[in-house]
Protein backbone atom coordinates (compact mmCIF):
# COMPACT_ATOMS: atom_id res chain seq x y z
CA UNK A 1 0.00 0.00 0.00
CA UNK A 2 2.64 2.62 0.94
CA UNK A 3 4.61 1.45 -2.63
CA UNK A 4 1.50 2.51 -3.99
CA UNK A 5 1.25 5.79 -2.71
CA UNK A 6 4.46 6.39 -2.96
CA UNK A 7 4.14 5.76 -6.72
CA UNK A 8 0.94 7.54 -7.40
CA UNK A 9 2.43 10.69 -5.41
CA UNK A 10 5.69 10.12 -8.16
CA UNK A 11 3.80 10.69 -11.17
CA UNK A 12 1.55 13.82 -9.58
CA UNK A 13 5.42 15.76 -9.13
CA UNK A 14 6.58 14.26 -6.06
CA UNK A 15 9.52 12.72 -7.44
CA UNK A 16 10.27 16.41 -8.72
CA UNK A 17 9.84 17.71 -4.94
CA UNK A 18 12.01 14.95 -3.30
CA UNK A 19 15.02 16.18 -6.25
CA UNK A 20 14.38 19.56 -5.12
CA UNK A 21 14.56 18.89 -1.21
CA UNK A 22 17.45 16.60 -1.94
CA UNK A 23 19.27 18.64 -4.51
CA UNK A 24 22.09 18.87 -2.24
CA UNK A 25 22.33 15.18 -1.16
CA UNK A 26 24.49 13.54 -4.21
CA UNK A 27 23.09 10.18 -5.21
CA UNK A 28 25.36 7.15 -5.73
CA UNK A 29 24.08 4.37 -8.10
CA UNK A 30 25.41 0.92 -7.46
CA UNK A 31 25.17 -1.68 -10.00
CA UNK A 32 26.80 -4.87 -11.08
CA UNK A 33 25.72 -6.48 -14.27
CA UNK A 34 24.16 -5.71 -17.42
CA UNK A 35 22.25 -7.48 -20.68
CA UNK A 36 21.34 -6.68 -23.69
CA UNK A 37 17.96 -8.96 -23.00
CA UNK A 38 16.35 -9.42 -19.71
CA UNK A 39 18.04 -13.01 -18.53
CA UNK A 40 18.00 -12.46 -14.75
CA UNK A 41 18.89 -9.74 -12.42
CA UNK A 42 21.11 -7.68 -14.85
CA UNK A 43 19.74 -4.37 -16.13
CA UNK A 44 18.60 -4.41 -19.63
CA UNK A 45 19.97 -2.46 -22.21
CA UNK A 46 16.59 -0.49 -22.49
CA UNK A 47 16.03 0.08 -19.23
CA UNK A 48 19.62 1.20 -18.44
CA UNK A 49 18.79 3.71 -21.28
CA UNK A 50 15.83 5.20 -20.41
CA UNK A 51 17.45 5.86 -16.81
CA UNK A 52 20.69 7.80 -18.66
CA UNK A 53 17.86 9.43 -20.25
CA UNK A 54 16.06 10.93 -17.19
CA UNK A 55 19.52 11.63 -15.36
CA UNK A 56 20.75 13.55 -18.39
CA UNK A 57 17.50 15.64 -18.06
CA UNK A 58 17.47 16.18 -14.20
CA UNK A 59 20.35 15.97 -13.04
CA UNK A 60 24.32 16.55 -12.74
CA UNK A 61 26.02 12.89 -13.57
CA UNK A 62 30.10 13.07 -12.82
CA UNK A 63 32.33 10.02 -11.65
CA UNK A 64 33.14 9.17 -7.53
CA UNK A 65 36.63 11.12 -8.30
CA UNK A 66 34.69 14.17 -9.71
CA UNK A 67 32.65 14.36 -6.62
CA UNK A 68 35.43 13.76 -4.18
CA UNK A 69 37.67 16.54 -5.79
CA UNK A 70 34.86 19.35 -5.80
CA UNK A 71 33.76 18.27 -2.22
CA UNK A 72 37.54 18.41 -1.06
CA UNK A 73 37.76 21.97 -3.03
CA UNK A 74 34.73 23.81 -2.43
CA UNK A 75 33.67 21.99 0.69
CA UNK A 76 30.08 21.29 -0.47
CA UNK A 77 27.98 19.45 -2.97
CA UNK A 78 27.24 20.22 -6.23
CA UNK A 79 23.52 20.25 -6.96
CA UNK A 80 21.81 17.17 -8.06
CA UNK A 81 24.95 15.27 -8.35
CA UNK A 82 24.59 11.72 -9.47
CA UNK A 83 27.51 9.28 -9.92
CA UNK A 84 26.66 5.72 -11.96
CA UNK A 85 28.97 3.23 -10.17
CA UNK A 86 29.41 -0.51 -11.52
CA UNK A 87 30.91 -3.21 -9.17
CA UNK A 88 33.52 -5.58 -10.29
CA UNK A 89 34.93 -5.38 -13.48
CA UNK A 90 32.42 -7.69 -15.66
CA UNK A 91 32.86 -7.73 -19.52
CA UNK A 92 28.96 -6.89 -19.99
CA UNK A 93 29.73 -3.37 -18.61
CA UNK A 94 31.58 -2.38 -21.54
CA UNK A 95 29.65 -4.53 -24.05
CA UNK A 96 26.22 -3.32 -22.94
CA UNK A 97 26.66 -0.06 -20.51
CA UNK A 98 29.71 1.71 -21.84
CA UNK A 99 27.91 2.69 -25.54
CA UNK A 100 24.95 3.50 -24.10
CA UNK A 101 27.02 5.79 -21.59
CA UNK A 102 29.39 6.66 -24.17
CA UNK A 103 26.62 8.11 -26.63
CA UNK A 104 24.58 9.97 -23.71
CA UNK A 105 28.23 11.54 -22.83
CA UNK A 106 27.49 10.22 -19.06
CA UNK A 107 30.61 9.92 -16.88
CA UNK A 108 30.93 6.66 -14.38
CA UNK A 109 33.05 4.78 -12.48
CA UNK A 110 34.28 1.34 -12.52
CA UNK A 111 34.97 -0.35 -9.65
CA UNK A 112 37.16 -3.20 -10.89
CA UNK A 113 38.90 -6.58 -8.67
CA UNK A 114 42.33 -6.74 -10.28
CA UNK A 115 42.99 -9.97 -9.63
CA UNK A 116 39.78 -10.36 -12.05
CA UNK A 117 40.93 -8.56 -14.86
CA UNK A 118 44.30 -10.29 -14.56
CA UNK A 119 42.50 -13.79 -15.06
CA UNK A 120 43.93 -15.03 -12.31
CA UNK A 121 40.27 -15.46 -10.26
CA UNK A 122 36.70 -15.57 -11.12
CA UNK A 123 34.36 -14.48 -8.41
CA UNK A 124 33.50 -16.80 -6.10
CA UNK A 125 29.44 -16.08 -6.01
CA UNK A 126 29.80 -16.99 -9.87
CA UNK A 127 31.57 -20.22 -8.86
CA UNK A 128 28.80 -20.77 -6.65
CA UNK A 129 26.37 -20.37 -9.49
CA UNK A 130 28.23 -22.32 -12.22
CA UNK A 131 28.48 -25.35 -9.52
CA UNK A 132 24.96 -25.19 -8.31
CA UNK A 133 23.86 -25.29 -12.13
CA UNK A 134 26.23 -28.31 -13.71
CA UNK A 135 26.01 -30.22 -10.46
CA UNK A 136 26.07 -34.18 -10.82
CA UNK A 137 24.83 -35.62 -7.89
CA UNK A 138 22.05 -34.59 -5.15
CA UNK A 139 23.69 -35.04 -2.42
CA UNK A 140 24.06 -32.72 1.31
CA UNK A 141 26.40 -31.49 2.75
CA UNK A 142 27.73 -29.26 5.86
CA UNK A 143 29.87 -26.12 5.42
CA UNK A 144 31.05 -24.18 8.11
CA UNK A 145 28.43 -25.56 10.73
CA UNK A 146 25.49 -24.87 8.04
CA UNK A 147 23.45 -27.72 6.06
CA UNK A 148 22.51 -27.70 2.61
CA UNK A 149 20.50 -29.96 0.77
CA UNK A 150 21.88 -30.27 -3.18
CA UNK A 151 18.81 -32.03 -3.84
CA UNK A 152 17.17 -28.91 -4.07
CA UNK A 153 17.34 -26.48 -7.67
CA UNK A 154 20.00 -24.06 -8.16
CA UNK A 155 17.93 -21.53 -7.97
CA UNK A 156 16.41 -22.44 -4.48
CA UNK A 157 20.44 -22.52 -3.18
CA UNK A 158 21.93 -19.93 -4.58
CA UNK A 159 20.75 -17.09 -1.99
CA UNK A 160 21.41 -19.41 0.98
CA UNK A 161 25.04 -20.48 0.33
CA UNK A 162 26.20 -17.04 -1.13
CA UNK A 163 24.43 -15.34 1.79
CA UNK A 164 25.93 -18.26 4.20
CA UNK A 165 30.00 -17.51 2.34
CA UNK A 166 29.10 -13.98 3.03
CA UNK A 167 29.25 -14.20 6.68
CA UNK A 168 32.18 -16.47 7.31
CA UNK A 169 35.44 -15.79 7.18
CA UNK A 170 37.75 -16.08 3.74
CA UNK A 171 39.30 -19.12 4.60
CA UNK A 172 36.44 -20.98 5.22
CA UNK A 173 34.50 -19.38 2.65
CA UNK A 174 37.34 -21.16 0.33
CA UNK A 175 37.57 -24.48 1.79
CA UNK A 176 33.45 -24.09 1.69
CA UNK A 177 34.05 -23.90 -2.54
CA UNK A 178 36.05 -27.18 -2.56
CA UNK A 179 33.88 -29.25 -0.19
CA UNK A 180 30.95 -27.95 -2.75
CA UNK A 181 32.52 -28.55 -5.53
CA UNK A 182 33.24 -32.28 -4.37
CA UNK A 183 29.95 -32.77 -3.02
CA UNK A 184 28.70 -31.33 -7.01
CA UNK A 185 31.38 -34.25 -8.33
CA UNK A 186 32.78 -31.36 -10.47
CA UNK A 187 36.05 -29.66 -11.02
CA UNK A 188 35.64 -25.07 -11.47
CA UNK A 189 37.51 -24.22 -14.24
CA UNK A 190 40.34 -22.05 -13.63
CA UNK A 191 39.34 -19.77 -16.34
CA UNK A 192 35.88 -17.73 -15.75
CA UNK A 193 33.53 -19.70 -18.30
CA UNK A 194 32.05 -16.50 -20.59
CA UNK A 195 28.69 -16.03 -18.57
CA UNK A 196 31.21 -14.87 -16.09
CA UNK A 197 34.16 -13.33 -17.39
CA UNK A 198 35.78 -10.10 -16.43
CA UNK A 199 37.05 -6.67 -19.27
CA UNK A 200 40.32 -6.85 -20.01
CA UNK A 201 43.20 -3.82 -19.32
CA UNK A 202 42.66 -2.86 -23.27
CA UNK A 203 38.76 -2.33 -22.69
CA UNK A 204 39.90 -0.49 -19.58
CA UNK A 205 41.92 2.09 -21.23
CA UNK A 206 39.72 2.55 -24.00
CA UNK A 207 36.52 2.97 -21.34
CA UNK A 208 38.87 5.47 -19.09
CA UNK A 209 39.54 7.67 -22.70
CA UNK A 210 36.31 8.12 -22.84
CA UNK A 211 34.78 9.64 -19.19
CA UNK A 212 34.87 5.98 -16.78
CA UNK A 213 36.91 6.44 -14.06
CA UNK A 214 38.57 2.89 -13.09
CA UNK A 215 38.24 2.36 -9.28
CA UNK A 216 39.42 0.01 -7.02
CA UNK A 217 38.04 -2.68 -5.93
CA UNK A 218 40.51 -4.62 -4.06
CA UNK A 219 42.64 -7.94 -6.09
CA UNK A 220 40.59 -10.76 -4.93
CA UNK A 221 37.52 -9.51 -3.75
CA UNK A 222 37.61 -10.41 -0.08
CA UNK A 223 35.92 -9.51 2.82
CA UNK A 224 38.12 -6.62 4.49
CA UNK A 225 36.73 -6.94 7.61
CA UNK A 226 37.28 -10.45 7.95
CA UNK A 227 40.69 -10.29 6.97
CA UNK A 228 44.03 -9.58 9.28
CA UNK A 229 44.72 -5.83 9.10
CA UNK A 230 48.30 -6.73 7.40
CA UNK A 231 46.35 -8.52 4.55
CA UNK A 232 43.38 -6.35 3.99
CA UNK A 233 46.21 -3.58 3.16
CA UNK A 234 48.18 -5.50 0.61
CA UNK A 235 44.49 -6.11 -0.96
CA UNK A 236 43.54 -2.63 -0.83
CA UNK A 237 47.47 -1.18 -2.33
CA UNK A 238 47.95 -3.53 -4.72
CA UNK A 239 44.96 -3.10 -6.07
CA UNK A 240 45.72 0.88 -6.71
CA UNK A 241 49.13 -0.62 -8.23
CA UNK A 242 47.52 -2.76 -10.41
CA UNK A 243 45.50 -0.41 -12.04
CA UNK A 244 48.06 2.83 -11.71
CA UNK A 245 50.70 0.33 -13.45
CA UNK A 246 48.30 -0.82 -16.46
CA UNK A 247 46.18 2.88 -16.76
CA UNK A 248 48.27 5.27 -15.49
CA UNK A 249 47.85 7.99 -12.74
CA UNK A 250 44.68 9.48 -12.40
CA UNK A 251 42.19 10.48 -9.29
CA UNK A 252 40.71 6.85 -8.33
CA UNK A 253 38.32 5.94 -5.68
CA UNK A 254 37.56 2.54 -3.71
CA UNK A 255 34.96 0.37 -3.10
CA UNK A 256 34.56 -2.06 -0.39
CA UNK A 257 34.07 -5.43 -1.60
CA UNK A 258 30.13 -6.64 -0.65
CA UNK A 259 30.20 -3.39 1.28
CA UNK A 260 28.23 -4.08 4.15
CA UNK A 261 29.32 -2.90 7.73
CA UNK A 262 30.92 -6.27 8.86
CA UNK A 263 32.80 -5.96 5.42
CA UNK A 264 35.14 -2.73 6.50
CA UNK A 265 36.01 -0.58 9.33
CA UNK A 266 37.62 2.43 11.42
CA UNK A 267 40.74 0.40 10.49
CA UNK A 268 40.03 -0.79 7.38
CA UNK A 269 38.94 2.60 6.47
CA UNK A 270 41.98 4.18 7.92
CA UNK A 271 44.23 2.38 5.38
CA UNK A 272 41.87 3.59 2.59
CA UNK A 273 42.10 7.05 3.79
CA UNK A 274 45.80 6.98 3.77
CA UNK A 275 46.29 5.00 0.63
CA UNK A 276 46.27 7.00 -3.11
CA UNK A 277 42.40 6.57 -3.17
CA UNK A 278 39.90 9.98 -2.64
CA UNK A 279 36.92 8.57 -1.45
CA UNK A 280 35.36 5.04 -0.77
CA UNK A 281 31.59 3.82 -1.06
CA UNK A 282 29.51 1.02 0.41
CA UNK A 283 26.88 -1.28 -0.42
CA UNK A 284 23.74 -0.04 1.35
CA UNK A 285 22.26 3.61 1.77
CA UNK A 286 21.25 4.73 5.60
CA UNK A 287 20.70 8.54 6.46
CA UNK A 288 24.08 9.52 6.46
CA UNK A 289 24.35 9.17 3.16
CA UNK A 290 27.83 10.89 2.43
CA UNK A 291 28.45 12.58 5.48
CA UNK A 292 30.90 10.07 6.61
CA UNK A 293 34.10 10.24 4.70
CA UNK A 294 35.10 7.21 3.14
CA UNK A 295 32.20 5.29 3.98
CA UNK A 296 29.70 7.11 1.12
CA UNK A 297 26.54 5.23 0.75
CA UNK A 298 25.07 3.82 -2.49
CA UNK A 299 21.19 3.77 -3.33
CA UNK A 300 20.19 0.63 -5.94
CA UNK A 301 20.40 0.91 -9.74
CA UNK A 302 18.31 -1.08 -10.73
CA UNK A 303 15.91 -3.03 -13.24
CA UNK A 304 12.39 -2.32 -11.36
CA UNK A 305 11.49 1.51 -12.30
CA UNK A 306 10.01 1.98 -9.43
CA UNK A 307 13.12 1.47 -6.83
CA UNK A 308 15.01 3.41 -9.64
CA UNK A 309 12.75 6.38 -9.06
CA UNK A 310 13.26 6.43 -5.52
CA UNK A 311 16.98 5.96 -5.56
CA UNK A 312 17.47 8.39 -8.42
CA UNK A 313 15.02 11.41 -6.79
CA UNK A 314 15.67 10.90 -3.43
CA UNK A 315 12.91 9.58 -2.29
CA UNK A 316 15.06 6.48 -0.57
CA UNK A 317 17.37 9.35 1.28
CA UNK A 318 14.44 11.12 2.74
CA UNK A 319 12.94 7.79 4.19
CA UNK A 320 16.14 6.93 5.86
CA UNK A 321 15.75 10.53 7.11
CA UNK A 322 12.35 10.35 8.38
CA UNK A 323 13.56 7.03 9.33
CA UNK A 324 16.69 7.62 11.04
CA UNK A 325 18.03 4.50 9.55
CA UNK A 326 21.67 3.75 10.62
CA UNK A 327 22.91 0.46 9.45
CA UNK A 328 26.34 1.69 10.52
CA UNK A 329 27.95 4.86 12.40
CA UNK A 330 31.59 4.52 10.75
Amino acid sequence: MKSAVIQAAGKLGGYQVARALTRQQPKILMYHRFSAQKAGLEVTANTFERQLQLIKRYFNPMTLADLAQYRQKKGTNPANAVVITVDDGYRDFYEVAFPLLAHYRVPATFFVTTGFVNGDIWLWPDQVDWLLNNKQAGDSLVIAGRHFDLSLTAGELWWPIVGHFLNIPDEERRAGLVLLAQACKLQLPQVAPMQYSAVNWQQLAEMQEHGIEIGGHTVHHPSLGAMEIDAARAEILQSYTDITRELGERPRTFCYPNGQPSDYSEAIKGIVRDSPYLAAVTAYSDRFNTDLDYAWRRFVGCEDDFQFHKSLFGVEHLGNLARNTRRANF
